[in-house]
């Protein structure tokens, strides 16, 4: 049976490289991903133990995704983690809203 997580805001800023933690409520295997035009860079996820944790690169390379002017959706490995940041590699030319939702299967 598959489980799927609440859809969340993963925003970054306008001037920003990264957004806030988000808490996914339980650890996932995998991270849904809706992204929207983002104007230069790639995105990638961070993860941490607990919230307030230190944030460190997803260790796969495919869980990333480079510039475009068009809405994407994507699913990541996760890996059994709860507590995320998505982060671009290039600060963003206004605020961007990143959707997320974990999933289990």
């Amino acid at each position: 049976m598959s489980l799927y997580g609440e859809w969340l805001a993963a925003t970054i800023g306008n001037g920003d490289t990264s957004s806030d933690e988000v808490d996914l409520g339980r650890d996932y295997d995998f991270l849904e991903v809706i992204i929207p035009t983002i104007t230069t860079g790639t995105l990638k996820c961070q993860t941490a133990e607990k919230t307030g944790g230190d944030y460190l690169d997803l260790g796969n390379t495919a869980n990333t995704t480079a510039s475009g002017t068009h809405n994407y959706h994507d699913v990541w490995e996760l890996g059994g983690w709860q507590f995320i940041k998505i982060v671009a590699s290039a600060a963003q030319g206004g605020e961007r809203l990143i959707r997320v939702r974990g999933m289990r299967f």
